[in-house]
């Protein structure tokens, strides 16, 4: 009795921190939609032009699609290892405006590359995605969170602008960069 409750603890406690995402066609032949119950975000495909990337390590290595499952393991060792990543808290002020107590606010955009070592790593961009009414009446918001958006580059911005690659082949997590603050 005691082993299936245990089992059954674990069995929960791991697939709970799975995500699981939704994938669609947008109207840009180009892009994939991803859904999830907290975020949302865009998927390039191979096809997307590298000149359209400001991603220094994509730019001499093979580009692949993420896919569905990709972009859900993505997203666990994401959840699994970000806070221990984001230890130093670079760019972040405040309790409030910590990336990792704040995944599911942020639109993301998904590029696959193949690293040097022939390894899979997703490049995700994170575009801070809560702007409140108050927000937008001071003209605060972000006209590139829509699934048909190129990808974008950010200045300034602090938490609000991040990007992390996760090589899937490994299960790491590494190269974080939260933007500067002006």
């Amino acid at each position: 009795m005691t082993k299936s409750l245990i089992s059954i603890l674990c069995l929960t406690l791991i697939l709970s921190c799975k995500t699981t995402v939704k994938t669609f066609q947008t109207a840009d032949t180009n892009k994939i939609g991803v859904k999830s119950k907290k975020f949302k975000g865009t998927i390039f495909k191979s096809t997307y032009p590298k000149d359209k990337l400001f991603i220094l390590e994509t730019d001499s290595l093979t580009k692949f699609t993420p896919t569905k499952e990709d972009t859900e393991l993505a997203e666990t060792i994401l959840k699994e290892q970000i806070q221990k990543v984001n230890n130093s808290r670079v760019n972040q002020f405040g309790k409030k405006q910590y990336i990792d107590k704040n995944l599911n606010k942020y639109f993301r955009q998904y590029i696959g590359f193949s690293n040097k070592q022939g390894d899979s790593v997703v490049h995700i961009n994170f575009y801070w995605d809560r702007f409140t009414i108050f927000d937008r009446i001071k003209g605060y918001w972000d006209d590139r969170l829509k699934y048909t958006s190129d990808y974008s580059m950010t200045l300034d911005g602090g938490s609000r602008y991040w990007n992390v690659n996760v090589n899937l082949t490994d299960k790491q997590l590494y190269g974080l960069f939260v933007n500067g603050v002006a």
